[in-house]
């Protein structure tokens, strides 16, 4: 009809006239902000709520010792922790999750006292804990060394094995069978100790060991054909039939309850925990620390809760509930483009600058933002995956 296409938007913007003053970017830049950080700040108190909920419904989720390991060194008798213990302060810094642990005693020495304040049935007592390694941590999932400095016993699962093995997967190795009794047989807390034990033995002798395979206790007879002593440990883990294997610490979870006042009280210093683990996590992928793979998109999360629910039901729906509204709030508000925290930043500006940044180019960014974060969803998932 002879109309450009600025005209038809012209008569577009005539026809259908937005009222000026209503807009959202028509607004106060302070109106915007607070707009902007309302979803978050609900996701947030959301988060806290049901943590308290959880922990009021349910009991707060503590770390319960249950395998202790024996230790004949006098300096420790007395300065151990018992099966049983759960675990709710150390140092005097209360204790939610295993990286709590590790913030209380990283860089403690072997030797080193700290204090442990426990609940044993029902009992609250407080005891004094000798290390028995060094704690150096070097990222958050790394709280392997302060589980063992505490006590906790450890066990080695089969998840690989070599044609013709004795062992298969998924067996744990328990203890030599070199006494009549099972309880008189020397424990064995990981592999490395029965390749030491192999290596006294010579060519033509029989190593028996007792594994646990589903529910039952089973003994297996190894025969040595060759001179171990000669061999590297990996090489022996091989003649002996395991090709991997995984060290796993043995400690459980169980539900404490608490007063009122103090089921309010941990279930936001629960929230502040949860949080600062967020930004550990963050820090830790930043500096590579921890490894990208150690994270996981929305396939994962979806897969981690479903599991988490089967196994702990409407308890473990709840934690989960409150972990996600904690990351959501917190992650939102980083100032990274397409999410809420970089709009805040671009809506700052123009209100130091009195005039905004041009719209298309701040429309751009948040564009090449959101793409980028649903490329590292998907490639979190992958990593997760395979």
């Amino acid at each position: 009809n002879g109309e450009t296409e600025s005209d038809l938007e012209k008569k577009e913007e005539d026809e259908y006239p937005e009222p000026k003053g209503e807009r959202f970017n028509d607004q106060p830049p302070w109106k915007r902000i607070i707009v902007l950080i309302a979803g978050a700040t609900m996701n947030l108190i959301l988060g806290v709520l049901v943590l308290v909920l959880s922990i009021g419904i349910y009991g707060q989720l503590t770390i319960r010792t249950y395998d202790i390991r024996p230790n004949s060194d006098p300096q420790y008798a007395g300065y151990s922790l018992l099966n049983d213990d759960c675990i709710l302060r150390v140092e005097n810094k209360k204790i939610f999750m295993a990286n709590d642990l590790v913030d209380a005693i990283n860089g403690k020495k072997k030797g080193d006292v700290v204090s442990v304040q426990v609940n044993n049935n029902g009992n609250v007592e407080t005891r004094k804990v000798r290390l028995r390694n060094d704690v150096n941590s070097q990222s958050l999932v790394d709280v392997f060394s302060a589980f063992t400095a505490i006590g906790v016993s450890t066990i080695d699962r089969v998840d690989g094995i070599t044609e013709n093995s004795q062992f298969k997967n998924g067996d744990y190795i328990l203890r030599l069978n070199d006494s009549e009794k099972y309880e008189d047989c020397t424990r064995l807390f990981s592999f490395s100790e029965l390749i030491n034990y192999s290596k006294t033995l010579s060519v033509g002798d029989e190593l028996k060991v007792y594994v646990l395979r589903g529910e039952d206790k089973k003994s297996l007879t190894i025969n040595i054909s060759k001179d171990f002593s000669l061999l590297s440990d990996k090489e022996i883990l091989n003649e002996l039939g395991v090709k991997s294997n995984s060290l796993l610490l043995k400690y459980a979870t169980t539900n404490v309850k608490f007063g009122f006042f103090e089921t309010i009280s941990r279930g936001v210093r629960y929230s502040v925990s949860v949080g600062g683990s967020i930004f550990k996590s963050l820090g830790g992928l930043l500096t590579g620390k921890l490894g990208v793979d150690a994270v996981g998109g929305p396939i994962t999360t979806i897969s981690v809760t479903s599991n988490a629910i089967k196994q702990g039901g409407f308890n473990y729906f709840l934690e989960i509930m409150g972990f996600i509204g904690i990351n959501l709030a917190l992650f939102n508000l980083l100032p990274i483009p397409a999410l809420d925290g970089s709009r805040v930043v671009f809506t700052a500006i123009e209100w130091i600058r009195k005039k905004p940044v041009n719209r298309k180019i701040e429309g751009v960014i948040h564009g090449v933002g959101l793409l980028l974060l649903l490329g590292f969803c998907v490639l979190v998932d992958l990593l997760q995956l395979f």
